[in-house]
């Protein structure tokens, strides 16, 4: 009897060749693999040196380069720090108003000793012509920092951030991007390629595109603004109503991506959904873990953390006294910017940053 005539029990038709189907779980459980092999190899900072008091800045350190190191960022604060210490020096005038600050310019160019951040900072004073006060026939520049203000202050914590990172992030830091956007990229196109062989007319390559670029995207801000703003209000160093302004918006943004991935899930499987998830969460925690100081890096900050520890030892009860926020800012002197930037709680600086946070979350 020849094969064709074989019965169809015995020899079942021909339907194809079998499609290999991998199980989308196992995509976050190699890629944590090799986050956590890269970070073993590459990720940890140098060893912690002693921590010798330090009675001056180290090294000139202005009180923006000296958070940018302590935190790896530039933020409120920093905005907060750079202004006072132009105020310092007599270059600005800062006087609160109905619960804003009105910033006035006592000068009209800084001078050239300036650390860059705050030549720049000023710069972008002079160069905004809303400053000025409606009516007011005085030939200097004002500004109100307030909440309707945001364009202000996104203003000045960019240019502060471009000139800082420039003296700061090539020195101290090494992010070890060559590591993390190649698993970024690989891991999202993996992702794509399983949506992609998904039987459904949801659309559910379209679902995980936009997914995973808008979930990377929040979690970049939640860890650039909401993880520090929390760490703040847990120390005490901020208000619980600028806390909302921050969290509500980005609550609101991971409840869209919820829904789109519970569409997903719809379509496709609840395995594949959460995987997307997992991917976009290893892929956010790593980026910043691998982030890591140089030698050199390592030995600055050990500097900062010295002065940080002089200023609250021996400085904060003086500078305390001296900002106390019914009194005017004019008597603020120099070690007041440096306490902003290196988180020590002191009733002035923390009423600016609060007003700070404000003007850039409360906006539209």
């Amino acid at each position: 009897m020849s094969a064709g005539n074989l019965p169809a029990a015995v020899c079942p038709p021909y339907t194809g060749s079998p499609r290999l189907k991998m199980n989308p779980l196992l995509l976050p459980a190699a890629l944590c693999l090799y986050y956590v092999i890269v970070w073993i190899a590459f990720g940890r900072d140098p060893k912690r040196g002693t921590i010798v008091p330090q009675y001056e800045p180290p090294d000139d350190m202005s009180p923006a380069a000296m958070r940018y190191l302590m935190t790896g960022m530039t933020d409120r604060k920093s905005v907060a720090a750079v202004l006072a210490h132009l105020a310092s020096k007599k270059l600005i005038a800062i006087q609160p108003q109905d619960g804003d600050y009105c910033i006035r310019r006592n000068v009209s160019e800084a001078p050239g000793n300036l650390p860059v951040e705050e030549a720049a900072a000023f710069r972008a004073l002079t160069e905004i012509e809303s400053f000025r006060i409606p009516g007011s026939s005085a030939p200097l520049q004002t500004v109100f920092l307030q909440s309707g203000a945001n364009q202000h202050v996104s203003l000045l914590g960019s240019v502060i951030s471009g000139a800082v990172n420039k003296q700061v992030e090539q020195i101290c830091f090494d992010r070890n991007l060559r590591f993390s956007l190649p698993a970024i990229m690989l891991s999202s196109l993996i992702s794509l390629i399983l949506a992609a062989g998904i039987d459904s007319r949801e659309g559910v390559v379209f679902l995980t595109l936009w997914f995973l670029f808008c979930s990377l995207f929040v979690g970049v801000i939640v860890s650039m603004t909401v993880v520090p703003a929390l760490r703040d209000m847990v120390h005490g160093r901020t208000a619980g109503r600028n806390i909302a302004q921050i969290v509500v918006p980005t609550l609101m943004f991971s409840a869209a991506l919820a829904f789109v991935d519970w569409r997903i899930s719809l379509a496709s499987s609840t395995e594949f959904a959460l995987t997307l998830v997992a991917v976009t969460v290893l892929n956010v925690i790593f980026t910043a873990l691998l982030q890591k100081l140089t030698p050199r890096g390592r030995k600055r900050l050990d500097e900062v953390l010295g002065f940080r520890d002089f200023l609250a030892t021996v400085e904060l009860d003086h500078l305390e006294r001296m900002n106390d926020p019914r009194l005017s800012p004019a008597v603020l002197n120099d070690y007041l910017a440096y306490a902003i930037a290196l988180d020590l709680k002191e009733s002035w600086g923390d009423q600016l940053s609060q007003a700070l946070t404000s003007a850039a979350t409360s906006a539209g």
